[in-house]
């Protein structure tokens, strides 16, 4: 029996026009669950499933791990996936995970699976397994014993109750497959994830008025000094910044242990992955989550970071990397927690790293209104603090946000700017979409940014300071990891810095695939994007 496991997340409509280098870390978790049971399972990724013409797959289910944004690709798949000639649609079974099963029914109806997993994968695709899910399928009265799942039942999609969020304990129980991170093509050159902590500690809500009317009316429940109270509202507002739906899916965070992670990290790099992201919505969180045991962290700013088991931490990794190409970066960090002493620890174990950090609005109340933890002026003083320890910082923002005006724009775009003065390399900017089980989730989908002045002045104020940043490049050597060919021009190709930076389309690279060479960067070609050429 083997397992096709297609990684769909941010294909979209079947193609990943971003992010195309990154290697989340949920399909090599759910490969690792799967490992111990004894079943065999294969990770292709969303674009290499639906480009090829005849599949050869020998598979005998399929599970796909999406997220709403990509329903097209998923369409697509499975559309694919029942013709191929070998599957049989009586013992086929085809299983959904990532955050697209917290859909509405009504998306999910048009959608031909039969269970789809609901949040935290490990725990519920344990139970399905050892109910006998691929040993003939299990019928209705069978999957309605199961907790966090949905499921087809004739015309019908049915929810059961949603599952408590593993303990800290169960979580470390499982462990993300590492041998399947070769199943990715150019696994040497992407940005793997490694998984440090699960969940968010920001249990404030958003201020603004819900499209049900629903308002928080400022009871305290978010302030509790319990923090156990903190977890529900009596208004059942989601938990977070409005836009997230990361507390009400994984709940509040639980640190992954020092020896999972280091063993993985350490397994990768003997499988020769050369990029490795610690993966967090705050890795500032790293056991902070054993100060307030057996509470749930639910305060994004008290008690401070863990130093001494951060340090432990890092000064593994930093052995783990001497003397290798090996680099390694940290995705998520909140202004709410950099501290000069969290600077100085990440500094000293992993110098002119990339860090990054959320601002998402430049106004002080539209940020307030969102729900977030930390207003901009918080995060600009954090990227002072990590420049003048040398760190290197990416910022992150969204345009069309409940609540954006025209006003809360201008003071975006000229907090941006501000930024981009105080020495931010990258400013990444995304269109909001409400996502399920967020406190947005019902807000319509704003206009594209040329559709919407005020979303056009933060899309466009991005752009051009990306592409001033790329020409702080023009001139400069880059040790470079070869991914893949260019799409328009096969002589040439998709380049990476190892320490970070610019993609990089390189001259007559092509069959430099996986290699890691000298790039001399000579032209800037777009806000995302640079030309170079490979010197000996």
């Amino acid at each position: 029996m083997k397992i096709l496991i297609v990684d769909a997340l941010g294909s979209e409509r079947g193609f990943r026009r971003f992010t195309r280098d990154v290697i989340g870390a949920g399909p090599r978790m759910v490969a690792g669950v799967l490992d111990t049971f004894g079943i065999e399972s294969q990770i292709i990724t969303a674009e290499q499933f639906l480009l090829k013409n005849k599949p050869r797959i020998a598979a005998d289910h399929l599970l796909v791990s999406a997220m709403t944004m990509d329903y097209p690709a998923v369409k697509r798949i499975i559309k694919k996936w029942n013709k191929l000639p070998q599957i049989t649609k009586n013992d086929s079974v085809k299983l959904l995970g990532g955050p697209i099963t917290a859909a509405s029914s009504n998306i999910l109806l048009n959608l031909d699976f039969d269970i789809g997993i609901i949040g935290e994968a490990e725990g519920t695709l344990t139970d399905l397994i050892q109910h006998g899910l691929f040993q003939g399928g299990l019928h209705s009265n069978e999957l309605e014993l199961i907790n966090g799942i949905v499921f087809r039942s004739q015309n019908d999609i049915i929810e059961n109750p949603k599952r408590p969020y593993l303990s800290k304990e169960r979580l470390n129980s499982f462990r993300a497959s590492t041998k399947h991170v070769q199943d990715y093509p150019f696994y040497r050159a992407a940005r793997v994830f490694v998984e440090c902590v699960r969940g968010c500690s920001n249990f404030q809500r958003t201020k603004l008025q819900l499209p049900d009317d629903r308002m928080c009316n400022d009871c305290g429940t978010c302030s509790a000094s319990d923090l156990a109270k903190r977890m529900d509202c009596p208004l059942e507002i989601p938990p977070g910044c409005g836009y997230c739906s990361v507390p009400s899916l994984y709940g509040p965070p639980r640190s992954r242990s020092f020896q999972n992670i280091t063993t993985e990290i350490e397994e990768l790099i003997a499988l020769g992955v050369t990029r490795i992201n610690l993966g967090a919505s705050d890795f500032l969180d790293y056991q902070r989550d054993e100060l307030v045991a057996p509470k749930p962290l639910t305060d994004p700013t008290f008690p401070p970071s863990n130093y001494r088991e951060i340090e432990r931490l890092l000064s593994k990794l930093a052995n783990l990397i001497s003397g290798t190409d090996v680099h390694i970066f940290i995705e998520n960090i909140k202004a709410s927690l950099f501290t000069e002493q969290a600077a100085s620890l990440i500094a000293s174990y992993l110098p002119n790293t990339v860090l990054s950090i959320g601002a998402e609005t430049g106004s002080k109340i539209h940020s307030k209104l969102l729900g977030r933890s930390s207003p901009p002026q918080e995060v600009f003083n954090a990227i002072k603090v990590a420049k003048k320890h040398g760190l290197r910082v990416h910022v992150y923002f969204i345009h069309g946000l409940p609540g954006q005006t025209l006003q809360s724009a201008i003071q975006t775009r000229n907090f941006m700017k501000k930024v981009a003065r105080e020495g931010v390399e990258k400013i990444t900017v995304y269109k909001f979409k409400p996502l399920p089980l967020s406190a947005f989730e019902d807000v319509p989908m704003p206009p594209s940014a040329p559709d919407d002045k005020a979303s056009e002045i933060i899309a466009n104020t991005a752009i051009q300071i990306n592409r001033e940043k790329k020409e702080g490049y023009l001139g400069t050597m880059e040790r470079v990891i070869v991914s893949e060919l260019s799409k328009q021009d096969k002589t040439k190709a998709i380049g990476y810095p190892l320490r970070g930076g610019p993609t990089i389309l390189i001259d007559n690279a092509a069959k430099f695939l996986n290699k890691i060479v000298n790039v001399k960067i000579n032209k800037v070609l777009s806000d995302k994007l640079v030309g170079g050429t490979i010197t000996f």
